[in-house]
């Protein structure tokens, strides 16, 4: 009893700025910060990056080892995102077959949820371009008992506006909906014309034609930061969800992961003090209903990132409150 105490007061010393001290108490009493976003790679993986000259700040444990990477989080309840999306692009190596690499990294992700299943949830990585794509989503749910899919636009070079884009896509979204599997969706492809066409066929060509699903649109629906095509992005989704009733069918959210930069990280740049407050102001007219926490890990700890929700965002605790409520767990929202 003494050393769980011990765990509390640590952990709450962490989130002192963030919320009160008894508020933090009475939250831990139940369950810690989930976190929405939090990334795991294979030792595999982590040797083709570093062969391709890619850096690695910190310990390979902690990109790859559960109790590493629990540790450095700063909380034991998480969404654990594979990255077997990479695989193929060249960009981050050669392998000789891309479907074995890719079944070994989300079977890599699957063990690591299975040291706790209570509290960490799995989501394969998923390139809907591959001819295989439907069948690993399949492999994923029925053998892997996996949690979520994770698609990656940008990583697997996704234009919706290409109807071939359109038509690979659809199906993974159709099995997502129809197995009870949250989507976490990076959505910007990084096209200099990325934006409201491709929100617009995302509502009316994908979400409008199957059964409801619970779709998450990482960083806020591109890629990290916040910038104009940020604004854009956000403007058409909530421009759609007034139009749109039929799409309160489904539960679309955001997370914040990698929005609010104090740094510059992949080619993101940090955010000014202006464009924090525009971080605020965005997220009030897209609604604190509609948002989730998430670090990007290994971009930030929880108790990193809450601080810079707190100071540099500056959210109320309320807000910060709604923010960390369990939208993004997908305990109980499975069919």
């Amino acid at each position: 009893m003494r050393i769980l105490r011990e765990k509390l007061r640590i952990l709450c010393a962490a989130l002192v700025s963030v919320v009160s001290f008894s508020a933090c108490v009475s939250a831990q009493k139940s369950a810690p910060v989930f976190d929405n976003h939090v990334h795991i790679m294979s030792p595999q993986m982590i040797i083709l990056f570093k062969d391709v000259g890619i850096p690695f700040s910190k310990p390979d444990a902690d990109y790859s080892d559960i109790t590493a990477i629990r540790k450095r989080l700063g909380t034991d309840r998480f969404n654990l995102i594979s990255m077997a999306y990479l695989f193929g692009n060249p960009e981050f190596g050669k392998v000789e077959d891309v479907r074995k690499a890719v079944e070994a990294e989300n079977d890599f992700a699957a063990a690591a949820k299975s040291t706790d299943p209570q509290n960490i949830k799995a989501f394969c990585g998923i390139d809907p371009l591959r001819d295989f794509a439907l069948e690993e989503a399949k492999r994923c749910f029925e053998k892997l008992k996996i949690d979520g899919l994770k698609l990656h636009f940008n990583a697997s070079q996704i234009y919706l506006t290409e109807p071939e884009h359109l038509e690979k896509v659809r199906p993974i979204f159709t099995f997502a909906a129809e197995n009870g599997l949250p989507v976490l969706l990076h959505f910007d492809n990084s096209h200099p014309k990325f934006g409201e066409t491709d929100v617009n066929l995302l509502v009316d060509e994908i979400l409008l034609k199957i059964k409801p699903v619970k779709l998450v649109l990482a960083h806020f629906g591109t890629s990290g930061g916040f910038s104009e095509k940020t604004k854009k992005v956000l403007s058409a989704f909530i421009k759609r969800f007034k139009e749109e009733p039929k799409l309160a069918q489904h539960r679309v959210l955001f997370d914040i992961s990698a929005v609010a930069l104090d740094k510059d990280s992949d080619g993101v740049l940090k955010l000014s003090d202006e464009q924090f407050l525009e971080v605020k102001e965005y997220a009030g007219k897209l609604g604190f209903d509609k948002i989730v926490f998430g670090t990007d890990y290994p971009l930030y700890s929880s108790a990193q990132y809450l601080k810079i929700l707190k100071d540099r965002v500056k959210f109320s605790d309320r807000e910060i409150a709604e923010i960390l409520s369990e939208k993004g767990d997908v305990t109980n929202e499975k069919k």
